[in-house]
């Protein structure tokens, strides 16, 4: 038996996933229900934890991260894979500027993902970084992924899409130590 622990601000990733996950066999799914700044909420929820999906923010996920890292440390769980949601362009990897809704200052988010990923990479945890673009609700169509470093378009994500993106790394153990960017395919990529 897995045990996956979700950690999700309301992320619409996490809905389409989450019937996904269901059909599973041996898998546990929790949803955390602590306090995302409480390194003592966190302990008690990593107890026999083998995979982990952090689909919060977009603000405040370096304090988020913080207190995941510290109870991490703490308790030592044997987590086998760590997804974290972040967002396309916090490495300067898009062709043209992006628009983040509901992040009022652009720089100090920014900041606080870099600083985000910075911890999952440090944390000598096999990881995956998935960078989306702008998430939208269209259903599945196909799409691409950018390895770090790789110049992408700016583009939409349907929220499918990236679900489909963490199942597969998770049940089949892919992407491991990468970060990937995800964009649906249009005319004009």
């Amino acid at each position: 038996m897995k045990k996956l622990l979700i950690l999700n601000q309301n992320s619409p990733v996490v809905a389409e996933l989450s019937p996904q996950l269901q059909e599973i066999d041996g898998l546990k799914v929790v949803q955390f229900q602590g306090n995302l700044q409480s390194a003592g909420d966190y302990a008690a929820a990593l107890t026999g934890v083998d995979w982990l999906l952090a689909a919060l923010g977009p603000l405040d996920v370096d304090l988020d991260f913080e207190a995941l890292f510290d109870a991490i440390e703490e308790t030592a769980p044997k987590i086998q894979h760590f997804i974290m949601l972040s967002y396309a362009g916090i490495d300067d990897e898009l062709t043209g500027p992006t628009n983040y809704p509901e992040v009022p200052n652009r720089p100090e988010f920014i900041k606080q993902q870099r600083y985000a990923v910075k911890l999952v990479d440090e944390s000598e945890i096999p990881y995956s970084i998935i960078r989306m673009s702008a998430l939208t609700d269209q259903g599945r169509s196909t799409y691409r992924l950018f390895n770090e470093g790789a110049v992408m378009p700016v583009g939409q994500v349907a929220a499918k899409n990236v679900a489909d993106l963490v199942l597969t790394a998770f049940v089949n153990q892919e992407r491991l130590n990468q970060s990937v960017g995800i964009v649906d395919v249009n005319d004009n990529h």
